[in-house]
């Protein structure tokens, strides 16, 4: 029985401050994939960002467009998601709805350049697509916080890929003893990545995707490109494993940039996944 599934676009960009080319990327990559399929967008603000609030660049866009997007999800209740941005904190109504959905029984497979581990405090530049996952966890500005549906719990998450951390971000990850993945565990010992991901313990995983974590030889349509990352064969054969052996319950695709409007790898790889969860 297939389940219900939503395909949620959001080019949200204000995460990534002024910076509104991420917006521009998310309306390319609807229409080089989305010419038939069905789905649902969130409308967004195109006007310059507002100033800082409770330390976060943007804080009025963010409230007002996170809250339109846990909206539209709550009224579809869909037991999958694949969501397609914009700045790489437009998933986490996603990944807050999908936990709630599954009683916490998911894994969080963080694909990410960067930690998105700050607090609006910590932050050295107030900018929203920094503090994510630390949100998530519930470690945020507090109305942004209370409009998830739930809290991730740290046990839940796996960050691969990862290589950009902030100060804070590195002194959080030890103090919480967050597994990060290495680049080159990735590339060289797959049957060790998937190891850690089963002695999680649970079969759906959540998949986030920020484009930044691949090497920028390869792929350099990313707002803020990270040296020494993936190679786009690795990460086409890190989600062929994940797909054959995990259940896939939503994918998250952020950070890109237009590129030209001509279809590739590895978003043709990751729209097929996200389209068939």
């Amino acid at each position: 029985m297939n389940k219900k599934h939503l395909n949620l676009i959001f080019p949200h960009w204000q995460g990534g401050g002024p910076d509104i080319s991420t917006y521009y990327g998310t309306l390319e990559l609807r229409g080089l994939y989305f010419d038939e399929i069905a789905y649902e967008e969130v409308a967004v603000s195109t006007e310059d960002i507002s100033p800082v609030q409770d330390d976060i660049l943007g804080y009025t866009e963010i409230y007002n467009q996170l809250n339109k997007a846990k909206a539209l999800i709550e009224d579809h209740q869909p037991e999958t998601i694949f969501t397609i941005g914009g700045s790489c904190d437009a998933d986490v109504t996603s990944i807050s709805y999908l936990n709630r959905t599954y009683n916490k029984d998911m894994t969080i497979l963080y694909i990410d350049a960067h930690g998105d581990l700050n607090t609006p405090e910590s932050s050295h530049t107030k900018y929203f697509y920094g503090m994510p996952l630390r949100a998530l966890i519930g470690e945020s500005e507090e109305k942004i916080v209370n409009l998830f549906p739930s809290k991730v719990e740290i046990s839940q998450i796996i960050m691969l890929g990862t290589r950009d951390l902030d100060e804070p971000e590195k002194q959080y990850v030890k103090e919480e003893s967050i597994p990060v993945v290495s680049v080159e565990t990735i590339e060289n010992n797959m049957d060790a990545v998937l190891e850690q991901i089963r002695q999680k313990g649970r079969k759906r995983i959540y998949v986030h995707i920020d484009l930044d974590v691949l090497e920028k030889e390869e792929f350099a349509h990313v707002p803020l490109p990270v040296e020494k990352g993936l190679r786009i064969q690795t990460l086409l054969k890190l989600l062929e494993n994940l797909k054959t052996e995990f259940d896939i319950v939503g994918v998250g695709l952020f950070e890109c940039q237009p590129m030209g409007n001509k279809k590739r790898e590895p978003l043709n790889t990751i729209m097929d996944l996200g389209l068939n969860l």
